[in-house]
């Protein structure tokens, strides 16, 4: 299982591995897209994610998502999310929509 180099502390709390591996990957999914992600998406590809690799370096793994994100469509849950990008030269995304109704 990976570990952060350095203990991660928020708010006074020392995270756990697997909260500090969520953090990780987060935070570099997030400067990836430019800060422009939706919250819940970014959680549900977090969960499933982690359990295929937390082994790994998660800003790594962030590295590589983004990368796939770019190029098709994820589906997750039966529901098919699209990530709603703006050309490459600009490298700036969106986290996925809501299916409309």
């Amino acid at each position: 299982m990976w570990k952060p180099a350095n203990l991660i502390v928020i708010a006074g709390r020392t995270l756990t591995d697997q909260e500090a591996w969520w953090h990780e990957f987060k935070k570099e999914l997030h400067d990836q897209c430019n800060g422009k992600l939706d919250g819940d998406w970014l959680t549900m590809v977090c969960r499933v994610v982690y359990s295929i690799a937390f082994n790994d370096d998660p800003r790594h793994i962030a590295r590589l998502a983004h990368a796939v994100f770019r190029l098709q469509r994820l589906k997750l849950g039966g529901a098919a999310h699209r990530i709603h990008m703006r050309r490459p030269r600009s490298n700036q995304c969106r986290g996925a929509s809501r299916p409309r109704r």
